[in-house]
């Protein structure tokens, strides 16, 4: 389910009015600011008894619409991993800036 929260305040250094943010920024704008991050990546997968819960650490290599594809610390082997199995994600040097340029 999607929520939407309304956009924060910020200033424009140009003319220090206050603006609102018009843009909503997605899960898939923060993660493609941060390939080649080390993650966490704790998922879920339902009626799964070999399996139900996952944790994997690895390096971010490439982010989709639907998945994300990363390098597994231990193994060495990239994996993709479909986003409605992922339950959330840890930054393990923190995310990115994720500040948009102004226009």
């Amino acid at each position: 389910m999607y929520y939407w929260q309304q956009p924060p305040f910020y200033t424009s250094a140009a003319n220090e009015t206050p603006q609102r943010r018009t843009e909503r920024v997605y899960t898939e704008d923060v993660l493609n600011r941060n390939i080649g991050k080390e993650i966490t990546l704790h998922l879920t997968y339902e009626n799964n008894n070999q399996w139900n819960a996952m944790v994997v650490t690895g390096v971010l290599r490439e982010v989709g619409r639907d998945f994300l594809l990363l390098r597994d610390q231990k193994t060495g082997k990239d994996m993709i991993f479909m986003n409605i199995n992922i339950d959330y994600y840890i930054f393990e040097s923190g995310p990115a800036n994720l500040a948009r340029p102004q226009r």
